[in-house]
């Protein structure tokens, strides 16, 4: 009876995985562009790709991070591969290596989570399909998804680490060497070292917290290299450098992007009562938050996004551009800071974090696909619950819900750009 129960559950994963598989291949065919930019990305990226297919110090000498912000890595390993496979296959290569990014979720959440239902984590480990940037990037060869790919394979090394508290030194240079890899692609994943180094320096011992620091310099040095030789240091200083009227608008953007994702995960009866507990016994803090947020709209002038009068993400284009009624873009940010209280544990972690999340895209202005699917993925994994609150959490029933919301945005964002 046990291996029928577990082929039955093999069996289900299986055939949900391959449901999810026909149609992004389906999509790759009909050239699907559900996060509305990703084949304008695509673009950009294969003048690079062209670019770095011809002399690689003269293509290096070119490259202006002004018309590209990235390190130059991800185009110059393509550029390189493009000299001897085609471009479309490329992309489809690329198709099948992001299929890879729900599986290390999965792994993931088997160590954070090692006594939940296998059935139920797996459930959760698909939620990814459902974004529509995760699928257009997938399908358009674009960086993003293989930033995540790097950075989830991170994460799944620091907990099989335990946070750094076990001798395993091969996992933990494992854990800081994909997060470098991460880096490469995305530089401002660079904050996450903060994080790793808070654990790394509480839990590990001496001689192996040096000798992590030692290999990640040596990894770096390509990097550190590039950006010094060739001056870019100085425009990615430059171009971190946001005035405090962008700063303010975009922590009240980022605390609703923050709340879109936390929403389908709120509707229950065990999430409402925990957050309805939390309530009673914090009020005092909870009053501090709301008083936070009401403070930073105080010095906000008006809500007009200056750079393309894009971005946003969707309360900000819902409340603001289309309603015109900035009032509940406002209470939207006071629910989304009240409700992660609410909803996580109290932990100082949680709100680290929280504020690598917000500074991890300095930019003038925030988009949505920014964190997606990067806060699920945290939210699973980097983010703390209270260990006798997420039994709670983890069943088919509880998953309803989130299934049906980011359906019905996928749903919405292919009949939006299409």
């Amino acid at each position: 009876m046990k291996n029928k129960y577990y082929n039955s559950i093999f069996n289900f994963r299986f055939i949900l995985f391959t449901f999810f598989v026909v149609t992004i291949f389906i999509s790759f065919y009909l050239d699907e562009d559900s996060s509305g930019g990703a084949k304008q990305d695509h673009l950009v990226t294969k003048e690079f790709i062209i670019l770095f297919s011809q002399n690689f110090f003269s293509s290096i000498e070119i490259y202006d991070p002004r018309s590209n912000p990235h390190l130059p890595f991800f185009y110059i390993l393509l550029g390189k591969l493009s000299n001897f496979i085609n471009l479309e296959v490329l992309r489809f290569l690329h198709l099948l290596i992001c299929l890879s990014l729900p599986l290390i979720f999965y792994k993931i959440l088997k160590l954070r989570f090692k006594y939940q239902n296998r059935d139920v984590l797996f459930l959760i480990s698909t939620l990814i399909f459902l974004s529509p940037y995760y699928r257009s990037s997938a399908i358009w060869l674009t960086n993003d998804n293989l930033t995540l790919i790097f950075f989830s394979l991170s994460v799944y090394y620091f907990f099989k680490t335990e946070k750094f508290k076990n001798d395993n030194l091969a996992d933990s240079i494992k854990c800081f060497l994909f997060l470098i890899f991460t880096v490469y692609l995305r530089q401002n994943f660079f904050l996450f070292f903060i994080f790793y180094f808070y654990y790394l320096f509480i839990n590990s011992k001496v001689k192996n917290v040096q000798l992590i620091i030692f290999l990640s310099l040596i990894f770096a040095l390509p990097g550190l290299f590039y950006l010094f030789y060739f001056q870019h240091i100085q425009f990615y200083l430059k171009a971190g450098i946001v005035n405090n009227r962008d700063n303010l608008l975009n922590s009240l953007i980022f605390l609703n992007i923050i709340l879109f994702y936390l929403i389908p995960f709120l509707i229950s009866k065990s999430a409402l009562k925990k957050i309805l507990h939390r309530f009673s016994n914090h009020l005092k803090e909870i009053c501090f938050l709301i008083l936070i947020v009401l403070t930073i709209n105080y010095f906000i002038s008006d809500y007009v996004i200056f750079v393309n009068e894009v971005g946003g993400g969707v309360f900000y284009k819902l409340f603001v551009k289309l309603l015109d009624i900035p009032e509940l873009f406002v209470l939207f940010a006071i629910l989304s800071l009240v409700l992660f209280f609410c909803f996580f544990d109290i932990q100082k972690e949680n709100y680290i974090l929280l504020l690598i999340l917000f500074f991890l895209y300095p930019l003038h202005i925030l988009y949505q696909k920014y964190f997606d699917p990067l806060f699920l993925i945290m939210m699973f994994s980097l983010l703390n619950f209270k260990h006798q609150e997420e039994k709670k959490f983890f069943n088919t029933k509880f998953l309803t819900i989130p299934i049906l919301y980011f359906s019905s945005f996928y749903i919405f964002a292919l009949y939006h750009y299409h």
